[in-house]
């Protein structure tokens, strides 16, 4: 946030809150949402799609099929394209369509119109965990054990129709106390598009792409163009700590760890270790796995100089990358070890992490005047802010900039923003 008193440098979503909280103590204003609802038309003429159960009767009018005689089944037809005439082609089907009324049992019609899709779509994750019951559309006990799903990942043909619908039927059931939460979803998740774009690729390589490529290419909300020239190469970017028969690391690397356990580098290791545990878990929550992979990517390219350089460690039980690994190519990643030839990293914990090794060591500040981007600088973590000013004028490019000018004000956020505003 800019030109906004004591709330400049607020990021926009904190600063959105607390506008609202500053709205609420003065007595001028306060947080709504609103809602636009429609009719929603949910039948359609055509063939395909679940009858309508309601019955036409010329005494009682429209009068719902019996509960002991649901569902209605479509009929078999020789011709099932539209009409032409407005009318479903069920409208043809005149054994089909011609019934009793339920009420007083005198001549009637079947409805003729089917259900849209989307009202299929609209609660058919309420019948997944039911579909063995053939006497009710969901079980309760059932509903109320998985409803509601904790996470969905759909693409645009989701949004924003079969979202809202799908709201929209949940709410109005758990008005009538038939399931146990008004939203349907906890978490959702729109997927982009990996567009292929291989116009120079041989014709046997240009129709597919390996999930390791796509993923480690951009985040899965974004789209993006996937080609067989561009596209890296899995296999050579993966931990390449297969096996310990692969010596994949010299024996001389193994060796010197003997001799380094207590000194300063066996410290950074193990701050490493805790920070990729921290790193690829809450990249894998937030399913950013291009830049889990990149994470793991890092870490293994260290661990390959350090052989190089003769400091490697020896891999042990509470090394994350076979676990981490796993996550992202459960393929490469199939046993723990020599040791224990039939056991699978999947039976394995997931490791755990320590937050205080896990926090960074030095962090990089912005530094701006007034509001635009001039310079960054590397500091330790947890500088406050008067050293953090400090450290920001002796840059010289903003010494250059704030000379022979009014300092009117200095914003400071720590660990992550230096703001002079001037005249």
């Amino acid at each position: 946030m800019l030109n906004s008193s004591d709330l400049d440098g607020t990021p926009s979503q904190e600063g959105k809150l607390r506008v609202i909280e500053r709205l609420r103590e003065l007595g001028r204003g306060d947080a709504t949402i609103q809602y636009r609802l429609r009719d929603w038309l949910i039948s359609r003429q055509r063939y395909w799609g679940p009858p309508i159960p309601i019955i036409h009767c010329p005494e009682h009018g429209p009068v719902g099929v019996p509960y002991d005689q649901l569902p209605v089944l479509l009929p078999e037809v020789e011709e099932f394209r539209p009409l032409g005439t407005g009318t479903s082609p069920l409208a043809a089907a005149e054994e089909w369509v011609n019934t009793t009324c339920p009420t007083c049992g005198g001549p009637a019609r079947r409805e003729t119109d089917v259900g849209d899709t989307f009202l299929d779509s609209a609660w058919y994750y309420l019948r997944y965990p039911s579909t063995d019951f053939d006497d009710r559309p969901f079980d309760r006990e059932r509903t109320w054990r998985w409803l509601p799903v904790d996470m969905y990942i759909g693409g645009n043909e989701h949004a924003v129709l079969h979202l809202m619908y799908s709201r929209f039927i949940m709410r109005a059931l758990h008005e009538l106390e038939l399931v146990p939460d008004p939203e349907p979803f906890k978490r959702f998740r729109a997927h982009g598009l990996i567009i292929a774009t291989a116009p120079r690729c041989r014709r046997a390589r240009a129709t597919w792409s390996t999930p390791t490529s796509t993923s480690s290419a951009t985040a899965p909300t974004r789209c993006a163009s996937s080609s067989c020239s561009s596209a890296p190469t899995p296999r050579r970017r993966l931990p390449r700590r297969r096996h310990p028969r692969d010596h994949a690391l010299p024996r001389q690397g193994v060796a010197s760890h003997q001799q380094a356990d207590s000194d300063a580098a066996d410290e950074a290791r193990e701050r490493r270790r805790h920070l990729l545990i921290a790193q690829v878990g809450e990249r894998l929550s937030e399913l950013r796995y291009n830049t889990a992979i990149a994470f793991l990517m890092k870490f293994s390219d260290e661990l390959v100089h350090e052989a190089a350089e003769g400091t490697a460690r020896r891999v042990g039980r509470r090394d994350p990358a076979p676990a981490a690994g796993a996550a992202c190519a459960p393929h490469h990643r199939g046993a723990v070890g020599a040791h224990r030839p039939r056991s699978s990293i999947h039976d394995s914990r997931w490791p755990e992490h320590d937050p205080e090794l896990a926090a960074a060591q030095q962090v990089t500040v912005v530094v701006q005047v007034n509001g635009k981007v001039r310079d960054h600088m590397e500091v330790d973590a947890g500088l406050d802010s008067a050293e953090l000013e400090r450290r920001a004028r002796e840059l010289p490019r903003i010494a250059a900039l704030l000379e022979g000018r009014e300092v009117r004000r200095v914003i400071v956020v720590p660990d992550r923003l230096v703001n002079f505003v001037v005249a």
